[in-house]
């Protein structure tokens, strides 16, 4: 027993197994927290650039803002000493990159403008500016900006500045900035890298100017529902999308103005996607190792297993089986179990063996009888017709065409044999076979479905077409066929008497002839169709099951096919289809 329980404890692959599956869960719980570390770590990473660029791009154009607000404060404190005013202007102020591309002094007083450059711009433009309304009611030195306002042909923004006395606003400077040139947007936004692009928003959300970056057109865009969302955040908010992630601050430190930072997933993440590559190759490393360890330790332990197989495969009896060496305790206790379980198997299959040929003798003999009382059935059939004109011929119905068919059905009988003996070798089954003239076949199937019915009160009823086509087949094999259908036909309406009825159909088409034989007798049930064919199966008292069993064989080697309907109680329709076809 000791060696069967240390047998029993020798799962080498299970442990194997086990071994893979907990080095794998080592390793994903490992790889997911330094995947989780890592990605917690880049976003801190990404946000520390998006606060930085947006902090220090705040910063700038708090700085370019304060120096052109001072400017227009400084214009404002010589109000009424024009000739300074203008030459300041002059000398310094007009310049679209550093400085202002128009300036302008209205006098609320006189409800009047002064423009001290080329570039102007409609009195009714800058008084439906809202901005420059709130300009009016101010009531300290404030900074107000417009949106972009068309200027001679370049795009530009008004700063306006209250001059303020006896703390009322008496006129107002104001400096247009140009959108596309000044340094204010084309060089205040800071990026912390290259693949990191800002956005400067005005209060619409329209984008004023992007962040210096060499990037293409294409890169540069950001969808409008990306815009809409971060407009809804009152607070510096992180949002992500698909391909990018953005950073929006809604507060520029200019009124209505709020800063939008973009960043690509793939460079946010660069860090995370090695780190994960660099798991999957230590995983796959891993796996293929525990792979090798796992096969290298089954060898070791399987060889004397396999040096066991291949000697049971190798003997040619089944007796003892003798190894070179002992091997191991398994080995042992397998070749003990071994050579006991081949003696009891061989005692066994000595008793088996002469079981089998006691039967098998029984079943020769059985298969005799039943073949034997098969080949009498089929022969009975043609000498009924013989029986019945020898009859008539005796009491003086008889003609010289009865006798005639008589003796066509003791050839026919005689046939039969060599038809059996072509069922049971199919390659021979075509040589009995030629054009049948359809006609002569109605007539000889009348006679003997006549000759049948004799003295029955059955009614049958054969219909062929007028005119049919000649038939290559076998004459005598298709006689019988339709002959033993209408026969078990006959036989299934016998207890009906008078109601009982059979009508055989005679149809074809261009493909194949169809026959149909159909009664109202005692029809079959599912069981009983599940079972018709099968040699030596039959319901009949005297019947042998050979009859079907013969003409499906038949139908077999043309091709052909029979197809059976039945109802209990209902009656039964049988159609035969045969291919139409041309001698080989």
């Amino acid at each position: 027993m000791k060696p069967l329980r240390e047998l029993r404890k020798s799962y080498f692959f299970q442990i194997t197994f086990i071994i893979i599956i907990i080095l794998a869960l080592v390793i994903s719980s490992l790889a997911f927290s330094a995947d989780r570390v890592t990605v917690s770590r880049a976003e801190e990473l990404a946000k520390e650039q998006f606060d930085y660029a947006i902090d220090d791009s705040i910063e700038n154009v708090e700085s370019q803002l304060g120096k052109l607000y001072e400017d227009l404060v400084y214009l404002g404190a010589y109000v009424g000493n024009e000739p300074w005013i203008e030459e300041r202007i002059r000398t310094g102020y007009l310049n679209q990159r550093t400085s202002f591309t128009s300036i302008f002094y209205y006098d609320v007083n006189q409800d009047s403008f002064k423009w001290y450059s080329e570039r102007q711009v409609a009195s009714s433009v800058l008084k439906r500016d809202p901005k420059f309304t709130e300009v009016l009611t101010a009531s300290g030195k404030e900074l107000y900006m417009s949106d972009p306002v068309m200027i001679s042909g370049d795009m530009g923004t008004f700063l306006y500045v209250p001059v303020i006395e006896e703390n009322r606003p008496i006129g107002i400077f104001g400096g247009s900035i140009s959108v596309l040139n000044s340094d204010l947007y084309r060089r205040s936004l800071e990026s912390a890298n290259d693949d990191m692009i800002l956005y400067l928003l005005d209060e619409q959300g329209e984008v004023l100017t992007t962040s210096f970056n060499l990037v293409t057109d294409a890169e540069r865009r950001i969808s409008r529902e990306v815009i809409d969302e971060a407009l809804n955040r009152s607070e510096r908010t992180i949002l992500s999308t698909d391909e990018d992630t953005v950073m929006f601050e809604p507060d520029a430190r200019v009124s209505g103005w709020s800063m939008l930072a973009k960043h690509q997933n793939d460079s946010v993440y660069e860090t995370v996607y090695d780190t994960r590559w660099q798991y999957l190759m230590i995983a796959l490393v891993t796996f293929f190792l525990s792979i090798l360890v796992g096969l290298l330790l089954s060898r070791t332990l399987t060889n004397p297993l396999v040096e066991l197989v291949n000697q049971i495969k190798q003997q040619q009896s089944l007796g003892t089986i003798s190894l070179e060496r002992t091997g191991s305790k398994e080995v042992e206790t397998l070749l003990d179990t071994y050579n006991d379980y081949a003696q009891r198997m061989e005692t066994s299959r000595r008793e088996q063996l002469s079981q089998q040929q006691l039967i098998l003798h029984q079943e020769k003999l059985a298969s005799l009888g039943q073949l034997a009382a098969g080949i009498a059935h089929e022969i009975r059939n043609p000498l009924t017709p013989v029986h019945i004109t020898l009859q008539m011929v005796r009491e003086g119905q008889g003609s010289s065409d009865m006798v005639d068919v008589a003796i066509k059905e003791l050839e026919r009988a005689n046939d039969l044999i060599s038809t059996m003996l072509t069922l049971a070798k199919p390659d021979q089954a075509g040589k009995n076979e030629d054009w049948i003239n359809m006609l002569d076949f109605a007539k000889r199937l009348e006679f003997l479905m006549d000759a049948e019915c004799y003295k029955r009160p059955t009614k049958w009823e054969l219909l062929v077409p007028n005119d049919m086509p000649p038939f290559y087949a076998s004459f005598d094999m298709l006689v019988q066929i339709i002959y033993n259908l209408f026969k078990n036909a006959v036989d299934a309406v016998e207890s009906k008497g008078a109601e009982g009825s059979v009508v055989v159909t005679v149809l074809f088409t261009e493909q194949e002839y169809r026959f149909l034989i159909e009664d109202n007798g005692i029809g079959m049930s599912e069981e009983q169709l599940k079972t018709v064919g099968s040699a030596f199966n039959t319901t009949k008292e005297s019947g042998n099951g050979l009859g079907i069993y013969m003409i499906q064989e038949y139908l077999k080697s043309v091709n052909g096919a029979m197809e059976i309907d039945s109802v209990i109680n209902k009656g039964t329709a049988i159609l035969i289809k045969i291919p139409r076809r041309q001698p080989s």
